[in-house]
């Protein structure tokens, strides 16, 4: 899929112009314009691929993923430790919220690590717009050096190493990856 990426932060004047809550990322795909990860996630999905099912049983599967990846790892985790570590000045420093979200991202990851295990190479076996968000988030984990993580099940530890690193050498990801270098 072509695209332009155009690097902004969050509350400036260019995304305010887009998205009055001041958020990144944001989509615009002609004159069609929608903000949240998730949903930008599943409708690029939708729209350009097989990276979302269409229906049935399957579709609940990914919903489900999805939703836990975004409301556990994402927003009970990871940002939990934006605020209160590196935004601090801002929403204040709270050690022990920061403690109690890298437990609970740990223990959501080693339940999402359980599934995939069971699912084969990727959440739902074949890879999906839910692996996008995954990794997001794993990557995020890793910069914040919350991976990796005693936290993980041993047993575990194999199975997050081999996803990951499948899913970092996919021609998707490097190309994401050389374009986003390009344009910081």
């Amino acid at each position: 899929i072509p695209y332009t990426l155009l690097p902004a932060l969050p509350r400036s004047s260019d995304v305010l112009t887009l998205n009055p809550a001041g958020k990144v990322p944001i989509l615009k795909h002609g004159d069609f314009t929608m903000t949240e990860s998730a949903a930008i996630n599943t409708y690029l999905g939708d729209t350009f691929g097989d990276l979302v099912p269409k229906d049935g049983q399957l579709r609940g599967r990914y919903e489900e993923l999805v939703q836990c990846i975004m409301t556990e790892l994402d927003a009970q985790g990871l940002w939990i430790h934006r605020k209160h570590e590196a935004m601090k000045q801002f929403f204040g420093n709270i050690p022990e919220a920061v403690r109690h979200a890298r437990e609970h991202f740990c223990n959501t990851l080693n339940i999402l690590l359980t599934r995939l295990r069971e699912a084969g190479d990727y959440l739902l076996g074949d890879f999906s717009a839910a692996d996008i968000l995954l990794v997001h988030c794993l990557d995020w984990a890793t910069v914040i050096q919350w991976l990796p993580s005693d936290a993980i099940n041993a047993e575990l530890k194999p199975v997050l190493e081999t996803y990951l690193q499948r899913c970092h050498q996919r021609d998707a990801y490097q190309r994401a990856i050389l374009q986003r270098k390009a344009k910081l």
